[in-house]
């Protein structure tokens, strides 16, 4: 049984993540738009560091510990999981958000992400009877490969330690000079490589904490305890998912950004699809691209990185169908490190609120 305080420290944690995860607006298919509207990727680099510091901080301990790396299970890499990633991909496009996006944005007050939620719902019972069907099949359990990676331990964690020695205090020389620290710490919008940094170090004391296999496979797993095709997440897993959304809350509310949008409109419709389609993929998967990013890749499961990489083809294609057929707007601004919402087009369907004017947006060019 996981004992109360290290539940307790978990879910600090994972309100950490949620709360930095709000603050630097970080989203896989705004990472992909922003590398097709403006040939730069400083948020798809961000979401590789938040991975590589993962590896370099759980990496060492399971070298030290070998033993703990018995208990790191992974998933086979199938044709299945990689349609799913470009399911998963494709439909997270036409929702205009990812997973953690998904949830930023329905804590912003928008209720077209509850009904993303509600399709993503639809979409794993669809994988469901599809199994029940004989159509699919289940993704298949594997040992993790962190068992032959662990025999180069030594050197890929010396790499890693120089490039933290770089890292750190690059950004530490990039914070604003002007700012004490707990303004740093509540500045509207976070730079990208400090909110990859510090979700990584969030990230990393989960997993060895826990070893939760990420949120939207916790969400995949209560759906399908509640249609009686699966058991139920422990506890822990969806209190830890409460402590997220409660991060992304506090972030919300305190930076002044939470503006209630909840009359229907028929692009709703595109949400409930893409929404299916998301969890149609976290299914095949299994996980959505946080539990590929955050627990797949640095557990080393075969299935993480070729998963990632067709979940990006199919947000492309997204992007690509959104701009080009559906003719709406997927420009993403972002520039020395930052993304830029206070200059985004607020017809982007990838935009969410910004902050009102409160003493903390007024200075616009506040970052941590």
């Amino acid at each position: 049984m996981l004992a109360p305080a290290t539940l307790i420290v978990a879910c600090l944690f994972a309100a950490i993540l949620g709360f930095v995860a709000h603050r630097a607006s970080i989203c896989t298919v705004r990472a992909v738009a922003e590398i097709v509207s403006a040939r730069t990727a400083f948020m798809l680099a961000s979401i590789g560091k938040s991975a590589l510091w993962v590896v370099a901080l759980t990496l060492p301990f399971l070298w030290l510990m070998p033993a703990a790396a018995n208990g790191i299970g992974g998933w086979r890499l199938t044709a299945t999981a990689l349609a799913g990633g470009l399911l998963f991909g494709f439909g997270a496009a036409i929702n205009g958000g990812c997973a953690y996006s998904t949830m930023t944005r329905l804590v912003d007050g928008e209720m077209r992400m509850a009904v993303s939620i509600g399709g993503f719902a639809i979409g794993i019972v669809t994988f469901v009877a599809l199994v029940d069907l004989d159509w699919i099949a289940r993704p298949q359990r594997t040992p993790a490969l962190i068992g032959s990676v662990i025999a180069f331990a030594l050197v890929i964690s010396l790499v890693l330690a120089a490039w933290a020695i770089y890292e750190v205090p690059r950004i530490w020389r990039k914070r604003p000079m002007h700012l004490r620290i707990h303004e740093m710490v509540l500045s509207p919008h976070y730079r990208l490589s400090t909110a990859a940094l510090v979700i990584g170090v969030a990230s990393a004391a989960i997993f060895l904490l826990i070893r939760t296999p990420g949120y939207t496979i916790t969400f995949q797993n209560f759906v399908q305890g509640v249609v009686g095709k699966g058991a139920p997440p422990p506890v822990s897993s969806l209190i830890l998912l409460a402590a997220v959304a409660a991060g992304m809350l506090a972030s919300t509310l305190q930076r002044g950004s939470f503006k209630l949008d909840w009359r229907p409109q028929w692009s709703w419709l595109r949400n409930i699809f893409g929404g299916v389609l998301m969890g149609l993929g976290t299914a095949m998967l299994p996980g959505g691209n946080d539990a590929l990013v955050l627990y797949g890749m640095p557990g080393f499961s075969p299935h993480a990185i070729p998963a990632y990489a067709a979940l990006l083809i199919g947000a492309v294609i997204g992007v690509l169908a959104l701009k080009h057929i559906g003719g709406l707007d997927t420009r993403v601004v972002c520039s020395n490190d930052i993304y830029r919402a206070e200059v985004q087009s607020r017809g982007s369907i990838l935009n969410s609120h910004p902050p009102r004017e409160t003493s903390a947006a007024r200075s616009g060019a506040r970052r941590a």
